[in-house]
């Protein structure tokens, strides 16, 4: 058994400075500033994105607006892939300071969509990871001094204190961190929803539509093929989640993402809130859902890379043997159903947002690592307010032109030269 299998905890403990705490205050407050300045088109520009998961849909509600005219194809269902087919985290614990201005404005725009009429279920019930053992304690002592520093409403909990927010944990669990701020959503229903709301809007969106070819004259995409129709626009997005090195490869653009399987299971109906925040540790994440399921599983390096979402007897023994471990008096409870997904791995665990190096209109908004869902919201807003400053040529403060810098395509040059992917 490892020593630690803390594996929601991306907090780089032993690299972190007092000067990254400083940099991630200055970034939160700068990301909600630049999101939330006025932006509205003047004239008619329109948006064709490519891929119709979480991201592409949340960028298109954006961009809509703003006032572009939007279009989106998507060869499958709307949120077919990944996007419907997680846990619903949005989350701050865990994720290294500098995801950390992404993921809290992720957390205020998800509140925004609620009040603005979209049907996510969002709800702050918090976020509790937990230790197994005093190697996974210590990190997490380390990794709560961090967050307080940054600002994060964190607490450490002992047992007794944990089995208020979850009754069945094991007795062997001495000690969690608990984030007050973090909860969780529903992904078919802020889909759906998303989806009802860019129609009314105006928004075309072609579903189970392939995109047969992507069209280019000099250094501008034209209009992609389909096998029904070409379809024009004034800018593309591609936001193909694991495909997107595919597609873009055929464009000569290296985007290098790699796409993993990650399964999840779901349990008969428990009693109502015996799980009450979004849980992690051992290995494994879960939550309950309202109807009283209990959604986990995960994924990891024991997976195989690719497409493939068939369910794993090697998985299903993995994963509820470690939930087990966690919540042992549940050991009756039936197994209803297992699904999976596949997420999307760039060689520096960073998202890829930003435009295209060699076409003039083509921008791209992927890899984000298996955390799409969570920080779907603020990457919406954030391509569309970049693709609004681009357009109009709007110079950038120098806080958001270095975070842009550090998820744009151009970082990866390097590595196109070696060919050394990941």
């Amino acid at each position: 058994m490892s020593d630690n299998l803390l594996t929601m905890l991306a907090l780089d403990i032993e690299n972190e400075t007092i000067e990254d705490v400083h940099r991630a205050k200055l970034e939160i407050n700068a990301l909600e500033q630049y999101l939330n300045e006025e932006r509205s088109l003047s004239e008619k520009k329109s948006v064709l994105i490519i891929g119709g998961g979480i991201i592409g849909l949340l960028t298109g509600y954006f961009l809509q607006e703003i006032g572009f005219e939007v279009s989106i194809v998507e060869s499958k269902s709307f949120a077919a892939a990944a996007s419907g087919r997680n846990g619903g985290a949005i989350m701050t614990l865990g994720r290294e300071l500098s995801e950390i201005p992404y993921s809290l404005n992720a957390l205020k725009i998800w509140s925004d969509l609620s009040e603005k009429g979209i049907e996510t279920h969002f709800k702050k019930n918090g976020h509790l990871m937990v230790a197994r053992n005093e190697t996974e304690a210590n990190l997490l002592r380390k990794s709560y001094e961090l967050y307080v520093q940054a600002g994060i409403h964190v607490e450490l909990l002992d047992n007794r204190s944990m089995k208020k927010y979850v009754p069945f944990l094991s007795d062997d669990i001495s000690l969690g961190i608990f984030s007050h701020d973090d909860g969780s959503a529903y992904p078919f229903t802020t889909s759906q929803s998303l989806i009802k709301t860019l129609k009314q809007g105006g928004a075309k969106l072609h579903n189970h539509c392939h995109v047969e070819k992507i069209i280019t004259e000099k250094n501008r995409i034209v209009a992609v093929q389909t096998p029904k129709d070409s379809l024009a626009a004034d800018y593309f997005i591609i936001s193909t989640g694991p495909w997107t090195q595919k597609i873009c490869k055929e464009l000569s653009e290296h985007i290098p993402i790699r796409p993993r399987r990650s399964q999840l299971f779901a349990t008969e109906i428990v009693r109502q809130n015996i799980i009450i925040p979004f849980f992690t540790g051992n290995g494994i994440y879960l939550r309950q859902t309202h109807a009283g399921n209990i959604l986990f599983g995960g994924g990891g390096p024991w997976e195989l890379d690719g497409y493939e979402l068939n369910n794993t007897m090697e998985a299903i023994q993995l994963q509820s043997g470690r939930f087990l471990e966690l919540f042992p008096k549940l050991k009756n409870k039936k197994l209803l159903r297992t699904f999976a997904g596949t997420v999307e791995l760039t060689p520096d665990f960073t998202p890829i947002m930003g435009k295209l190096m060699t076409l003039e209109n083509g921008f791209v908004s992927a890899g984000y690592n298996g955390h799409g869902f969570g920080i779907s919201t603020v990457m919406g807003k954030l391509m569309s307010a970049y693709l609004y400053d681009h357009i109009h040529h709007i110079e950038l403060n120098d806080v958001i032109k270095e975070m842009l810098k550090k998820l744009s395509v151009a970082r990866f040059e390097k590595v196109k030269e070696t060919g050394d992917l990941i």
